[in-house]
């Protein structure tokens, strides 16, 4: 299994279950649909490579996200992905990594 770590802003359209598994999404110009039971997970977001020192009264730095990893099909061509998505209230998530 080769991990290819996503680079840029890559985002994915979902659609997910009321508990906010998702179940199918578009991405990269495609369209998957979730094969197996999505595992919930979070990521330690490594803040220390980015964040300088907050300044006086601002809002706390978020060092944690909630995220889902899927085995997805493409319906293009059945290709199986395991793919990390950032968990998120809207229909758009972030894609963090991808696993052929």
């Amino acid at each position: 299994m080769t991990a290819k770590t996503a680079t840029g802003a890559q985002v994915a359209t979902v659609r997910r279950t009321p508990d906010g598994a998702p179940t199918t999404f578009m991405w990269d110009g495609r369209r998957f649909v979730v094969r197996s039971r999505p595992i919930p997970w979070v990521e330690r977001i490594p803040w220390w490579e980015t964040a300088g020192r907050a300044p006086k009264n601002t809002e706390p730095l978020v060092v944690e996200r909630n995220m889902w990893q899927v085995q997805a099909k493409a319906l293009d061509n059945g290709e199986l992905l395991i793919i990390d998505l950032a968990a998120a209230d809207g229909p758009l998530r972030s894609v963090t990594a991808v696993f052929d």
